[in-house]
């Protein structure tokens, strides 16, 4: 396979995982666990996974966008890629507080995803090593940071600095998710090899902290509770991400046909995101609040329908198109291609 052919399956694997990840953010807003009357058990998997794997992906995306400018010798397409992320990132803190005005009953991630992107953008030429140290320490030592300074105060409740120590996907945590990414990035996601790699280290890291769990019991750091945020749960997290990615990306190329839609809508997760935040607004918290799972049945299908005829007829979904466009923008008036190239 050609560098082209590569570089068309490796976004189709990350496509197919990023749908996957808001398919997963859609069920744990509108569909029925077993803690509803009538509801699916195995939706329990829905809750506190997607989320983590949207910011692990963030990750991955970045080093995906070092890449293609050059790699991180390239010291232009650095600075290029840090101004683009940079902008995607101010524009998605701007976007989440815009629809968190909403008052819908949706804890909106975008404000905290967009800070731990700032928070990564430093760091994108920093070895592979010193990523997962940094993401290791952020496991282990997050939570403690936020305890110790969640206590009410003006700064609990900051615009976009308080996302550092939230209640609920706190930036000074979740930083390891999207550390752990940028390494997965840096692999050669294209190769089956490596693709096999992921997945076992998915499963192995997801049993391993299951294991733990059933051994040691329930505790400050063992809980494996759902958005509890201890090393555990974030540690079983990213296995479960690295399983999905690989397998996404080993999936997809071979299956691209039936798999259309839910890679239609990976490849706009940001518009998919935002419209199942309108539709509860529209709707009501109703809909949060007393889940149904025919609700969550005709609200996949039919963003996984308008995802794939957007993407037929019209391409790049809309705010992923207005993301480019901005994003390009600050990269060029930062670090501006040489003459007579087109920017990277």
């Amino acid at each position: 396979m050609g560098r082209m052919g590569q570089a068309a399956a490796r976004i189709v694997g990350l496509d197919l995982a990023r749908g996957v990840a808001v398919i997963g953010m859609v069920a744990a807003h509108v569909g029925a666990d077993a803690s509803d009357p009538g509801g699916w058990a195995w939706l329990a998997i829905a809750h506190g996974r997607p989320s983590a794997l949207f910011a692990v992906l963030l990750g991955v995306t970045m080093a995906v966008m070092v890449a293609r400018a050059g790699g991180r010798s390239d010291a232009r397409g650095v600075r290029r890629t840090r101004a683009r992320i940079a902008a995607r990132a101010v524009l998605l803190v701007l976007l989440g507080l815009v629809l968190a005005e909403l008052g819908t009953a949706v804890d909106i991630v975008l404000v905290n995803l967009g800070l731990l992107m700032l928070m990564a953008v430093p760091l994108l030429r920093a070895p592979s090593w010193v990523l997962l140290t940094l993401a290791g320490a952020a496991f282990a030592l997050g939570l403690v940071l936020v305890e110790a300074v969640r206590p009410e105060g003006w700064w609990y409740s900051a615009p976009v600095i308080g996302r550092l120590w939230s209640l609920h996907y706190p930036a000074l945590a979740w930083i390891g998710y999207t550390l752990v990414g940028l390494a997965i990035g840096r692999l050669a996601l294209e190769r089956g090899r490596t693709q096999l790699l992921l997945v076992a280290l998915g499963v192995v890291g997801a049993a391993g902290a299951l294991a733990v769990r059933i051994v040691v019991g329930e505790g400050a750091i063992t809980d494996l509770g759902a958005h509890s945020y201890t090393p555990l749960e974030m540690t079983a997290n990213t296995a479960v991400a690295a399983a999905v990615i690989g397998a996404s990306c080993w999936i997809a190329p071979r299956l691209a046909t039936p798999l259309g839609p839910v890679i239609a809508l990976g490849s706009m997760a940001l518009s998919g995101y935002v419209l199942h935040v309108l539709v509860i607004d529209l709707v009501g918290n109703e809909m949060v609040y007393e889940p149904s799972n025919v609700a969550l049945v005709v609200l996949v299908a039919a963003m996984l329908a308008a995802a794939w005829a957007w993407r037929r007829w019209l391409g790049q979904g809309p705010l992923e198109r207005a993301l480019t466009s901005v994003s390009n923008t600050a990269g060029e008036l930062v670090a501006p291609a040489p003459a007579g190239t087109a920017p990277r």
